[in-house]
């Protein structure tokens, strides 16, 4: 059970992490809604309790660095959470409140995967990152979580966007 639960909060931390990422370029015009950044690589690590997750591939470089990572706690397998990311140095950090949402349908995930839809939104940051993110705006992915290994990474064909 405790193997479970830790896998379970590797999938949701890589989500978390997916969508803290996903939200560090600036605004839309009114009613519209763009996500020019976007990020195209998500891997995990489990180390002891905590869960490394490592986004890379991100655009734009300027206020990104190119990746980004965060570690959240073991435990958690579903519901919301806040997610801190820590950009590629000197490039500050990005903070969300995030959402995680299993799909009934397994998309373009491999088999043995279950594809999970990440929503959230912008809630601060620091340094360029931090400059450029509004507060409020809206980030998007989608993960595909292997419950069996603890292992999570974007759904084949998708991004990470912000």
């Amino acid at each position: 059970m405790k193997r479970l639960i830790t896998r379970g909060s590797m999938l949701l931390a890589a989500a978390a992490l997916a969508t803290s990422g996903l939200a560090i370029i600036g605004v839309a015009p009114a009613g519209a809604v763009t996500q020019p950044g976007k990020c195209t690589k998500l891997t995990t690590k489990q180390s002891g309790s905590n869960i490394l997750a490592t986004v890379s591939g991100c655009t734009p470089t300027s206020a990104t660095g190119g990746k980004g990572s965060g570690t959240f706690k073991a435990g958690q397998t579903s519901g919301s959470l806040a997610a801190s990311l820590k950009w590629a140095t000197n490039h500050g950090t990005t903070k969300a409140s995030v959402k995680l949402s299993p799909q009934a349908t397994r998309g373009k995930c491999p088999a043995g995967t279950t594809r999970i839809k990440v929503t959230g939104s912008v809630t601060g940051g620091t340094g360029a990152a931090g400059r450029l993110f509004k507060k409020g705006q809206p980030v998007s992915g989608s993960v595909c979580a292997n419950t069996a290994t603890g292992n999570a990474s974007l759904e084949p064909g998708t991004a990470l966007k912000f």
